[in-house]
């Protein structure tokens, strides 16, 4: 009786490890990958993170973590956390936030930056929540196609230039200190928006 029940945990045990195992291979649809770009030109494919992601009537609700800078010492080098909601109809962006979620009611995002961007202008949090957010907020995929620095000119000197030119001349020079925010946080944006019409939009 004794070898009959350890010859069964052993069976048991045998098919918990492979099960294990399959669902080990399959691949995480939380990671977003996004060619990451720090003040140097140095294009890094990183990973970004859905912590959250929940489906309204309009619009979906998503949470998603990423570091901008790493230029930082390690110790301070936190990850950003924005709450985005993205619409249904046209797959825009509909809120982007690294502090309060649409209610107001509940805090969603993080900043994790400097706060003021110790660099150029040294744009404030303040600054982005006001300017830069919402030249980003109302567009979608094909508005920000071709768009991969906010700059008109090569960046840093290097390869990398826009293919469709940005229309806000004033609003480039008062971020251009603080490129690696501005910068990977379209690149984000980007790839949410490209998850977000892959499972809501086709």
């Amino acid at each position: 009786m004794k070898k009959l029940f350890l010859v069964l945990l052993l069976v048991v045990a045998s098919i918990g490890l492979f099960g294990c195992k399959d669902s080990g291979e399959t691949e995480n649809t939380n990671i977003l990958k996004f060619d990451h770009l720090n003040g140097h030109g140095d294009v890094v494919e990183r990973d970004a993170y859905l912590l959250f992601e929940y489906e309204m009537r309009d619009y979906v609700k998503y949470q998603i973590a990423y570091v901008a800078c790493t230029c930082r010492a390690p110790e301070v080098n936190y990850w950003k956390v924005a709450y985005v909601e993205v619409n249904k109809n046209d797959g825009s962006l509909k809120t982007i936030s690294f502090g309060a979620d649409g209610t107001g009611h509940y805090t969603a995002g993080f900043w994790g930056d400097s706060d003021p961007v110790p660099s150029g202008n040294m744009p404030t949090l303040e600054d982005f929540e006001e300017k830069f957010i919402p030249w980003l907020v109302g567009k979608n995929l094909s508005d920000l196609e071709g768009i991969e620095v906010f700059t008109n000119d090569y960046y840093t000197g290097g390869e990398i230039k826009n293919e469709t030119p940005i229309a806000e001349d004033d609003l480039i020079d008062f971020f251009a200190g603080a490129s690696v925010s501005t910068n990977n946080m379209i690149r984000v944006m980007k790839v949410l928006l490209e998850y977000h019409e892959a499972n809501y939009n086709e």
